[in-house]
């Protein structure tokens, strides 16, 4: 029997439930309260998308299938064929074309390294489907002022903390190392923070990360190390390049648990997300120095 909970709603009203089963309920509660969730049942309802939590407890339980007993468990309305599974080996990601809703079998452990990297993973999923509605994950943190959300996007090591570190008091930082962002029904693109997951991994942070807040993404600035403090502005077919470059690298990760056709449908939607982002966000090369106020580069396209 499953019990329920969680809920996870994002800007473009798209809603998402977990649900465990009795021997994933402390697992999905630690999950909850690293990215911010608390017991709402009065938000569950029957229009929200499910994620479901099962134990995969031995080797015997890896296939290329749904096991029917996993329907038994659930016992709900899920069609019991046309599932397709990505497997992490700690996770096995279970999605379906015909609906929304997703199944997780995670491995039992008792590492909390693992359960990091399972909570990393079990996000993948959702990621995923936000792509289907012009979404995208990126390699930026998300900062705000004013109201207005700026990404400050690069890769890892680039200096994406350091700078979100070096924002005056009129700023907020919402994270610093990568967001979800998607696009609501009036064509607008709100941004969402996501944990800093390797902090959680190697340097056992306690942090908690609210995913449900989100502010419009009004900007993204692609930060680049420089002698002093400029920034470029980009044309829209360099702005879609670097967009989908920042997504490629959060997804990189799951290319090598998929198969060619499913690899290609998803580089596919994140380029022509990058695309569709590109033309409606402002995009910018910001330079910045390591001791100059960038900041003020910034507020003046803003």
């Amino acid at each position: 029997m499953f019990n329920t909970g969680f809920v996870l709603k994002l800007g473009n009203g798209s809603c998402w439930s977990f649900i465990a089963t009795p021997d994933t309920r402390s697992w999905v509660e630690k999950f909850a309260t690293v990215i911010g969730l608390t017991v709402d049942d009065q938000n569950m309802n029957h229009n929200s998308n499910r994620m479901f939590f099962l134990q995969r407890h031995s080797e015997k339980d890896r296939c290329d299938e749904l096991n029917p007993l996993i329907f038994s468990k659930i016992k709900t309305n899920l069609p019991t064929n046309g599932w397709n599974g990505v497997d992490f080996g700690a996770l096995k990601l279970w999605t379906h074309k015909g609906i929304p809703d997703i199944v997780c079998e995670i491995e039992h452990t008792r590492s909390h390294e693992l359960d990091i990297i399972k909570m990393w993973t079990a996000l993948y999923g959702i990621y995923l489907k936000s792509f289907d509605s012009g979404g995208l994950i990126l390699h930026g943190a998300i900062v705000e002022i004013n109201e207005r959300g700026v990404l400050l996007a690069g890769p890892g090591g680039a200096g994406k903390s350091t700078l979100s570190n070096r924002l005056p008091f009129n700023w907020r930082v919402l994270s610093d190392d990568q967001s979800l962002v998607v696009l609501d029904n009036q064509n607008s693109y709100l941004a969402h923070p996501v944990p800093t997951w390797s902090n959680h991994l190697w340097h056992g942070s306690k942090q908690s990360w609210n995913i449900k807040c989100h502010v419009p993404l009004t900007a993204i600035f692609f930060i680049e190390q420089s002698s002093s403090d400029k920034i470029v502005p980009m044309g829209q077919g360099q702005a879609a390049v670097y967009i989908n470059n920042s997504s490629t690298e959060v997804i990189n990760p799951i290319w090598w648990n998929m198969d060619m056709g499913k690899k290609n449908a998803v580089k596919k939607k994140i380029f022509d997300n990058a695309c569709d982002m590109a033309r409606a966000v402002p995009a910018y090369i910001l330079r910045n120095s390591l001791n100059g106020r960038f900041w003020n580069e910034m507020e003046k396209v803003l």
